[in-house]
């Protein structure tokens, strides 16, 4: 598949939501690229076309790397110890440190004061990972070509099955040498190939879908979904 993105059904089984929407970020393995995907996309988003994007990150190792440029303030002033910084040009939300019972009410609030909330789930505890996957409009499963990787993905995509949450899942691959093939990775996998994540180019056409996906039905340009098969 060498077209950027190809339009699934993960989006738009259901009509468009009138608040924000949660997309979740879900590594297939230690290596797969799915914060960096989940930070690059909320910057597109805020950057290149001036939405509101919350980047939830639940991985304290990638959290370290970022300087915040701005004090830490609460996000919600009735959600104990959750902070939310702009780091780099990003609202950044350090939800590794929220209590598991407090991330509901938090996520809701999010939805009211933010059009899209990424959600890295790189290192995120199971109890936080269920919070949020229960919450999503979307889980993207990233992974790289490798069969390995892809066996993996399949596992995770059972598991999201047998809680019901089978069919918000799609696939995002990052292409690698001597990997297998985009349909492939369908087989393998077996979800949908949402897009290849392997480029700039590739990220902001994703970045480009989900802010259509989440506009009022009234307000969505259709031609914007226009993908080659």
């Amino acid at each position: 598949m060498d077209s950027k993105l190809r339009k699934s059904d993960v989006l738009f089984g259901s009509s468009r939501p009138s608040r924000g929407s949660i997309f979740s970020f879900v590594p297939a393995d230690s290596v797969s690229r799915a914060g960096a995907v989940a930070q690059q996309l909320s910057r597109t988003l805020t950057e290149g076309l001036g939405d509101s994007v919350l980047l939830a990150d639940f991985d304290r190792r990638a959290y370290s790397f970022w300087s915040a440029n701005e004090a830490p303030r609460r996000l919600d002033g009735r959600t104990w110890g959750a902070f939310a910084s702009k780091v780099d040009g990003i609202e950044v939300l350090n939800a590794r440190e929220v209590h598991a019972r407090q991330l509901a009410p938090l996520l809701e609030f999010a939805r009211e004061n933010y059009r899209i909330v990424c959600a890295d789930l790189t290192e995120a505890k199971e109890s936080h990972a269920l919070e949020v996957l229960r919450a999503s409009e979307a889980i993207f499963l990233v992974s790289a070509s490798r069969h390995t990787s892809l066996e993996t993905v399949c596992e995770k995509a059972s598991w999201l099955r047998q809680i019901d949450l089978g069919d918000r899942c799609a696939l995002l691959l990052d292409r690698v040498p001597d990997g297998v093939t985009p349909h492939e990775a369908e087989e393998i996998s077996g979800l949908p190939l949402c897009s290849l994540v392997e480029t700039a180019e590739q990220i902001a056409q994703l970045a480009l879908w989900l802010a259509a996906s989440t506009k009022p039905a009234e307000e969505s340009d259709e031609s914007a979904f226009a993908m080659a098969g």
